[in-house]
């Protein structure tokens, strides 16, 4: 399938469109909530979150898309720099009292590194992954992961314990938890 922006959210979260149908698909929820489609999943591949630099290193022969793209715009700006610093969600549906805020108080605008795995759903707050060594141990349900961060662009991802890229996605806390309100939060006595 081809995929597209749609211009439109769900719960503060990009909806795509697939070209074939247009159906309108949740990134988050990895399925298609409207259209011929609905109902659908995707599988989430994994992917690292880094900056050109790192992974340059890691990759020297990797190609990169052209910033001629024949529109007028600086693809070296982050284009969600204020609405991140604004401090406060436009278009949240956060209820007060769920799980997840009882037992933590992020900010509604925290990056979080998100993980879900085998039904378990786990947030990683940027403030303390800060704090913490680059990579720690962790455990979602019964499997050992690993969550590496760069404090220094402030970047991660997760790996198994053989190494392999395990699916994650780095968002603002509101949005996580809006659509995973039971989300556990990682929290650490180190540091």
């Amino acid at each position: 399938m081809t995929f597209g922006v749609s211009g439109r959210l769900y719960k503060s979260n990009l909806l795509m469109f697939d070209r074939e149908t247009d159906s309108l698909w949740s990134q988050l929820l990895q399925q298609a909530i409207t259209g011929p489609l609905t109902g659908k999943k995707l599988v989430m591949l994994p992917a690292v979150h880094t900056t050109w630099e790192a992974w340059r290193k890691e990759r020297p022969d990797s190609f990169v898309l052209s910033p001629e793209t024949g529109f007028k715009r600086d693809y070296g700006l982050d284009p969600y720099a204020q609405y991140r610093e604004g401090g406060t969600p436009l278009f949240s549906s956060r209820k007060k009292g769920t799980a997840a805020q009882k037992a933590n108080k992020l900010r509604p605008m925290e990056r979080v590194l998100g993980v879900q795995l085998n039904g378990w759903k786990k947030a990683y707050p940027f403030s303390l992954l800060k704090k913490l060594p680059p990579e720690i141990e962790d455990r979602l349900g019964t499997t050992e992961i690993h969550i590496h961060f760069d404090r220094k662009t402030e970047t991660g991802f997760v790996t198994d314990s053989t190494g392999q890229t395990v699916p994650s996605v780095v968002l603002l806390w509101f949005a996580w938890e809006d659509f995973y309100p039971d989300t556990l939060v990682f929290v650490s006595t180190k540091g």
